[in-house]
């Protein structure tokens, strides 16, 4: 398990600093009671998500858990979805997700499973309910250090953007202050969501601290500084976060 986080880690890093890479969030509402049922089901589509990966259909997938006393003891899911693309062509390209699953489940899993678990998909199964959003990389940024061994834990951010120099405010200056923190950042611009999404978030970010990180407390701020800080804040508004953990991922 531990492995297969850090190879998607380095994967989820390779890709942003390469390009503007594509990714879809979905965002899950657990029926009552079916979290360890769910998460045998994920791993089950796991590995219909490693052979897509390896014929190039994406580029990464993971499973995240959302923690209880996330956006101050009201999060909106209990665990994320996080599906990776290269290119807006790989994300928006027809897939038989069918054959997938035959070709990927052949010889490792019983036949009699596989037509279970993809019964319960189309039942719809294990969610209560589910909202997604696509997203367009704009800025990220990554550093070395992350211990494969170690507990994950992520935050997913939702922002919205008050006036046209947010997203530089973010690239220029806040994404700067990141540096020596955090191991991974990345700011994204919503470009889709289900009708159902929550519609005044505007760009998203998604983040891994670095524990014991360093910061500027007890240092005096420069003017500059000041100035960016204030109308930086003042040009975006945070809707929610929710701090997840690792699950699974490829």
């Amino acid at each position: 398990m531990k492995n297969i986080l850090y190879t998607f880690i380095a994967l989820f890093f390779s890709i942003s600093l390469n390009a503007q890479f594509y990714w879809t969030s979905e965002h899950v509402v657990l029926n009552e009671g079916m979290e360890e049922e769910y998460e045998k089901f994920e791993a089950f589509w796991g590995i219909a998500k490693e052979k897509a990966i390896a014929d190039g259909v994406q580029a990464g997938w993971s499973i995240w858990k959302v923690d209880p006393s996330s956006n101050d003891d009201n999060p909106w899911a209990d665990y994320i979805i996080v599906n990776i693309y290269q290119s807006k062509e790989q994300m928006e390209a027809n897939v038989d997700w069918m054959q997938i699953i035959q070709d990927a489940h052949k010889g490792k899993t019983k036949r009699s499973t596989i037509k279970k678990y993809i019964k319960e998909s189309t039942e719809n199964k294990y969610r209560a309910s589910s909202r997604s959003y696509t997203m367009q990389s704009i800025s990220n940024l990554s550093e070395e250090g992350l211990d494969p061994e170690a507990t994950v834990n992520a935050t997913y951010i939702g922002m919205e953007a008050l006036n046209d120099d947010y997203v530089e405010f973010e690239k220029q200056y806040f994404r700067e202050q990141h540096k020596g923190n955090k191991y991974w950042w990345d700011l994204s611009e919503i470009i889709d969501s289900s009708d159902n999404a929550y519609k005044s978030i505007t760009h998203t970010i998604f983040e891994i601290n670095k524990e014991n990180n360093s910061n500027s407390e007890g240092t005096e701020q420069s003017f500059t500084d000041q100035m960016m800080w204030k109308y930086g804040m003042a040009s975006r508004e945070m809707h929610g976060w929710l701090q997840l953990t690792f699950v699974m991922g490829k």
